[in-house]
């Protein structure tokens, strides 16, 4: 992979963090890139609840370099209302985007 796709893809995914933490206050985050090159795994768990919500998404979209970069990550998450989804989903699976 090249210099300009790691970037784009580290700058994915600080973008992703950052919506995660914002639209979930309260929840830790932590993440696992157990399948590299597949996905990047995030979970969130509430300290005082420890309800878990969790996240993977898809190298796909993540190595995307047609998605001009934070501006339209930042666009995608609201827009799709991820967290919305993600709030639904199995606690036990993983939301895939």
């Amino acid at each position: 992979m090249g210099d300009i796709s790691i970037e784009c893809v580290q700058q994915n995914l600080k973008v992703i963090r950052e919506y995660l933490l914002k639209a979930f206050p309260g929840f830790n985050l932590t993440e696992d890139t157990g399948e590299p090159s597949v996905c990047h795994r995030f979970t969130l768990t509430n300290a005082k609840t420890f309800e878990r919500i969790k996240l993977k998404v898809g190298w796909s979209r993540l190595s995307d370099l047609s998605s001009d970069g934070e501006m339209m990550m930042r666009r995608l998450l609201v827009n799709s209302d991820l967290a919305g989804k993600m709030r639904n989903e199995n606690n036990d699976q993983y939301y895939y985007w």
